[in-house]
C-alpha cells in the first residue's frame, strides 16, 4: 500500500515550490504550501500568484483544486488550497516503482484518458486559460476515481523568472517545448508536461532529472513496447504516435492544446468493452495500492526522485494480487 500523509505534519512533493501541510477539520480538508523563501521574497512571483488565483477563483470545475486563500506573514507566504483526499500521481509512480507492482495497460489507459481529460476542460474555457506547472505531483487521483488538477497559480508564478527549459526541469520537475526563446507557461506547455506525465504513467515511474529532454525517443518506444490493448492492434502504434505530438519530438506535428490531444488519444483506448474493462481496473487500483478508504483522505508519502537509479522491470508475481481482484470485479460486473 502507499502510506497516507498524517493531517498537521510537513512533507514536500520535491517540487522546488516549498513544504506542505493537510489541514482538516473533520468535515473540509486544505493543503497549506508555504512557498519556499527564494520564490516568497520575490514580490513579482507573489504579484504573479496572486493574479492567477483571483482570475481563476470562479472557475466552476470538478477537475481544478481551486485555492482558498493566500496569506502573506512577513517573510512567508502560504498558499491555501482545497484538496480533497487521494494520491498524488508522484506518490503512486514511486510507489510503482520501488515495487515493481503491475497494473494492467486498460487501468493505465483509463488513467492517462482522465489527465486528458481534466486539462482539456481547462483549455476549452474562454480565455486560453493555462496551468503551466503539469507534472506527476501536481495532479491528484481521488478517492472516488476523479483526476483532479492541483497548483494551478504557480505557472504564473514560475514564468515570470524567465528560467530556461533545463533549468525548469531540474528546478521543478516541468517538461517544456523546445522554443528559441524563454519558455511561455501557456496551454502549448501544458500539452508538453501532459505528454510527460503521460509517458511516465505508462512507464510506471517517474522520468529522471537525466532523461529529459533528450532521452525522449528512447522512452516512448520503451512505453509503446510496455503497452498492448487486447481487441486493438492499432493501439500501440496509436499511442506512440500520440506521444511523439505530445512531446512535441517532432513539432511541426505537435498538438497546440489538450483538446487536440483528447481527440487523438481515443484511437489508444479500444473498444468501449476494453474502455470498460479500464475503469474497472483503476477502481481495483484505487482499492489494492491506493489504500482507498471513504470519508478519509489518502494523501501520501513522495519518494525523491532518483537521477541515477535502475529501472525497475515488474515481476509477473508481483500483478498476482492485482489481477485476481480484477477478475472477481469483472465477473461480479457480468452478472
Amino acid at each position: 500500500m502507499v502510506r497516507r500523509i498524517i493531517p498537521g505534519e510537513f512533507y514536500s512533493l520535491e517540487d522546488g515550490l516549498g513544504v506542505r501541510r493537510i489541514e482538516t477539520d473533520g468535515r473540509t480538508t486544505t493543503e497549506v504550501l508555504e512557498l519556499a523563501p527564494a520564490l516568497a521574497l520575490l514580490p513579482v512571483v507573489e504579484q504573479a500568484i496572486r493574479g492567477r488565483a483571483s482570475r481563476y477563483a470562479d472557475l466552476d470545475m470538478r477537475v481544478f483544486a481551486p485555492v482558498k486563500r493566500i496569506e502573506r506573514e512577513g517573510s512567508s507566504l502560504r498558499i491555501v488550497s482545497e484538496m480533497p483526499g487521494g494520491v498524488r500521481l508522484s506518490h503512486l509512480l514511486a510507489h510503482l516503482q520501488s515495487t515493481g507492482e503491475v497494473v494492467p495497460t486498460s487501468a493505465i489507459l483509463e488513467l492517462s484518458s482522465l489527465v486528458i481529460h481534466a486539462v482539456a476542460a481547462l483549455h476549452s474555457w474562454p480565455g486560453s486559460l493555462a496551468h503551466g506547472a503539469i507534472n506527476p505531483a501536481h495532479v491528484l487521483l481521488t478517492n472516488d476515481g476523479r483526476i483532479m488538477l492541483t497548483d494551478c497559480v504557480f505557472g504564473a508564478g514560475l514564468e515570470v523568472l524567465q528560467r530556461n527549459r533545463e533549468q525548469l526541469w531540474k528546478d521543478f520537475g516541468l517538461a517544456m517545448p523546445a522554443v528559441a526563446s524563454l519558455s511561455r507557461f501557456d496551454q502549448n506547455a501544458d500539452v508538453t508536461q501532459m505528454g510527460a506525465l503521460i509517458l511516465a504513467i505508462v512507464l510506471h515511474r517517474p522520468l529522471r532529472i537525466t532523461e529529459y529532454p533528450h532521452g525522449l525517443s528512447d522512452l516512448v518506444t520503451m512505453a509503446t513496447e510496455l503497452s498492448s490493448v487486447p481487441g486493438a492492434p492499432d493501439s500501440t502504434l496509436a499511442l506512440h504516435t500520440w506521444l511523439q505530438q505530445a512531446l512535441q519530438i517532432h513539432p511541426r506535428l505537435a498538438f497546440r492544446a489538450a483538446v487536440d490531444a483528447q481527440r487523438s488519444f481515443a484511437d489508444t483506448t479500444g473498444t468501449t468493452a476494453s474502455r470498460r474493462a479500464g475503469v474497472m481496473a483503476l477502481q481495483v487500483l484505487l482499492r489494492t495500492t491506493c489504500n482507498e478508504v471513504r470519508r478519509q483522505p489518502a494523501l501520501v508519502v513522495h519518494t525523491r526522485r532518483q537521477a541515477g537509479t535502475d529501472s525497475v522491470v515488474p515481476s509477473a508475481d508481483a500483478s498476482r494480487p492485482f489481477d485476481s481482484i480484477l477478475r472477481a470485479v469483472l465477473s461480479n460486473a457480468t452478472h
